[in-house]
C-alpha cells in the first residue's frame, strides 16, 4: 500500500513540475512592440476611427504552443496581456504545427490583415463566447461571411510543449481568460477595437 502512495505521489509531483515547465516555456516575456509596428498601427486606428489606446496583435510567426496574442497599448506601447491563439484547421488538417492563410470562403484557413470587432454573442452551435469579426483588408475581407470569430475554447496553457490544435475554421479561438479580458477592453471603448493578424515578428 505504502509502494502504491508513493508511486502516486511521484507521478502526481511530476505532472506538477512538468505543468510549471510548459507554462513557463509558454509564456511570453516581451514587454512592448517594435516601435514602427505601434507607430502605424496608432496612425491607422486614427484614419479609421478605431480605438487609439488598445488593439489586439496576433503574431502567426510564433509557434501555436507559446503565447502569440497580444493585447497592446498603443499609447504606451505596452502589451498589457498575452495569451495563446490558435489557428484554423485548414485542409484535412494540413497545418497543424504551421497556419497557413486564406480569405477564401470554405477554406478553413486563417486570414491576415486588419479587423474591426464587432458584437459579443453566443456562438450556439458550440456554446462558445464570441465575438464577430469584419475584415478591412482584401487578404480579410470575406471575414464576416466565413463566420471568422474570437471565440473561447483554449487552456490557459498547452501542456509539454505541445502545439495548440487547430479548433476553427479560420477563428481566433483563446482561452476563457483571454476572451474575458478581451470583452472588457472592448466593452471599455467608445469605439471599436482593432485586431491585426500578421505573419511577420511584431518584435
Amino acid at each position: 500500500m505504502k509502494k502504491i502512495i508513493k508511486l502516486l505521489l511521484i507521478v502526481i509531483f511530476s505532472l506538477i513540475f512538468l505543468t510549471i515547465i510548459s507554462f513557463a516555456w509558454g509564456r511570453s516575456l516581451k514587454t512592448s512592440i517594435n516601435s514602427e509596428l505601434c507607430n502605424e498601427l496608432k496612425e491607422y486606428c486614427k484614419q479609421h476611427n478605431l480605438c487609439e489606446r488598445y488593439c489586439i496583435i496576433i503574431d502567426y510567426s510564433i509557434y501555436s504552443g507559446k503565447e502569440r496574442l497580444f493585447i497592446v497599448d498603443l499609447q504606451n506601447n505596452r502589451i498589457d496581456h498575452s495569451g495563446l491563439c490558435a489557428h484554423g484547421i485548414g485542409k484535412d488538417f494540413d497545418c497543424i504545427f504551421k497556419p497557413k492563410f486564406s480569405n477564401k470562403n470554405g477554406s478553413n484557413y486563417s486570414s491576415l490583415g486588419h479587423y474591426k470587432l464587432g458584437i459579443s454573442r453566443k456562438a450556439t452551435k458550440y456554446n462558445l463566447n464570441a465575438i464577430e469579426l469584419h475584415g478591412l483588408d482584401t487578404t480579410n475581407s470575406n471575414a464576416y461571411v466565413r463566420g471568422i470569430l474570437i471565440h473561447d475554447g483554449l487552456p490557459d496553457v498547452c501542456i509539454f510543449g505541445l502545439p495548440c490544435l487547430p479548433l476553427s475554421q479560420g477563428c481566433f479561438t483563446v482561452s476563457g481568460y483571454t476572451f474575458n479580458i478581451i470583452h472588457n477592453v472592448k466593452s471599455d471603448s467608445d469605439k471599436a477595437i482593432l485586431l491585426y493578424a500578421t505573419d511577420k515578428n511584431i518584435f
